[in-house]
């Protein structure tokens, strides 16, 4: 009875694909305003080879940049992402097409890491080309609050409130987690130690770890090793190079439910309001300033600006869109995983029949594949895009457009402001 009342409410699924360009949902409204969240392009793997290498049976090839650094290819898909944007904002009457123009009215906002500096650079680049893109962040402090808050303790978060919510969602047992994911771990075993290798005293496989009752470390390392090899393809080393050649395409989806295994902490709602509510409190203060075209304290960029980009990182993505209750998915990876170059993006739209404002939300990024073969992107060729449902205000219609003041109720209900701040003096 249950399956036969979801093919009647479900009739047909229509998906968003690089290979279908999406038509314009709802053409009675007209786009005024882009938020953007945005995670860096492709990077070399945080932990060094050393530190990867005691998991696998063949010493890990080196990169051609230091640990955790944009690399060229990532630039280069950074570039390609932002040109699409300009195409296809351009074709929507957002942006002039007059890159000297349109730069005055987009604001760029980083976190101070080089890999997310350079990516909004990047960014800039393709939207408004031959105008270097002025991005804004934090100068000679580490962590910044907008991307790091819990890192500073806005708030004061409760530790022990956290880890019991992240605890809570497994039954406490970090060991169930680790069974659930079995066959994902399997895989990329098979892809370390190349199948039937035995690992060295030296060389500890994650079934050993998971023996010394280190179940959360080993998710943690599991999620770094699959990202590691992920990152080779995506970053189009040659396939002899990747895994060791021992990547198969069937591998893939496993190697993502393991790197989106590595976000369940900030799944957790609490996690969520510590990690996201001071980004969610900006963005609704940018919304209504972009709304009313006046000033409202908290917003980024100024009053008649047509764009924020934000240059952050995977965790804040993950972390808003759960704050938020929305969820999205890309061809050929589990769901709501954060891709390298991958946005979450808030187009801000009047109404032409009563004038009122709506919320767009969606997720859009490249499939792996087009990283890995630096595709050119347009509204023709479009990256993976897909539509974000928001619960408690969204609408039905194709492009779940959310009234605004709906759409911000939602959002205030979810964020904790004890976890917002406003912006630091040291933004530059």
């Amino acid at each position: 009875m249950l399956r036969r009342l979801l093919l009647l409410l479900l009739p047909a699924f229509a998906w968003a694909s690089p290979a279908t360009p999406p038509s314009d949902p709802t053409p009675e409204t007209d786009l005024v305003y882009v938020f953007i969240l945005s995670r860096h392009g492709i990077r070399s793997a945080i932990a060094n080879n050393e530190s990867l290498g005691k998991y696998a049976a063949t010493p890990w090839p080196d990169w051609e940049v230091a640990p955790g650094i944009l690399t060229p290819h990532g630039r280069s898909q950074m570039v390609l992402m932002g040109s699409y944007y300009h195409a296809d904002y351009v074709r929507q009457g957002l942006l002039t097409g007059q890159p000297a123009a349109d730069a005055g009215r987009i604001f760029y906002r980083s976190d101070n890491d080089e890999r997310t500096i350079v990516s909004d650079e990047a960014l800039g680049e393709g939207l408004t080309p031959g105008i270097p893109a002025q991005v804004h962040y934090i100068h000679g402090r580490t962590k910044d609050p907008l991307f790091s808050p819990s890192w500073l303790s806005i708030g004061r978060p409760d530790q022990a409130l956290a880890q019991a919510a992240v605890l809570g969602r497994i039954g406490g047992k970090p060991e169930l987690l680790l069974a659930e994911h079995r066959a994902s771990m399997d895989a990329l075993e098979k892809i370390l130690l190349g199948g039937s290798i035995t690992p060295a005293d030296n060389s500890p496989s994650l079934e050993l770890l998971t023996n010394m009752e280190q179940s959360l470390g080993t998710v943690h390392m599991a999620e770094k090793l699959a990202e590691a090899i992920l990152l080779q393809y995506a970053d189009g080393k040659p396939l002899s190079a990747v895994g060791w050649g021992r990547l198969r395409p069937i591998d893939i989806m496993p190697l993502t439910d393991l790197v989106s295994l590595g976000f369940y902490q900030y799944r957790a709602p609490y996690v969520a309001q510590v990690s996201a509510s001071n980004l969610a409190a900006h963005l609704l203060a940018t919304l209504a300033q972009a709304a009313s075209g006046h000033p409202v304290p908290g917003a980024l960029g100024r009053p008649g600006d047509r764009m924020a980009v934000l240059g952050g990182h995977d965790g804040n993505v993950v972390a808003l869109a759960t704050l938020l209750g929305g969820h999205w998915q890309v061809p050929g990876t589990v769901a709501d995983l954060p891709l390298p170059g991958g946005a979450l993006i808030f187009e801000l739209r009047r109404n032409r029949g009563d004038g009122r404002y709506v919320v767009r939300t969606k997720y859009v990024v490249q499939t792996y594949e087009q990283m890995r073969a630096n595709s050119a992107l347009s509204p023709e060729h479009p990256p993976a895009i897909s539509p974000m449902f928001i619960p408690d205000c969204s609408s039905a219609g194709p492009g779940y457009d959310a009234p605004l003041d709906r759409f911000s109720a939602h959002v205030q209900a979810a964020l904790d402001p004890r976890f917002t701040a406003p912006e630091p003096a040291e933004v530059q």
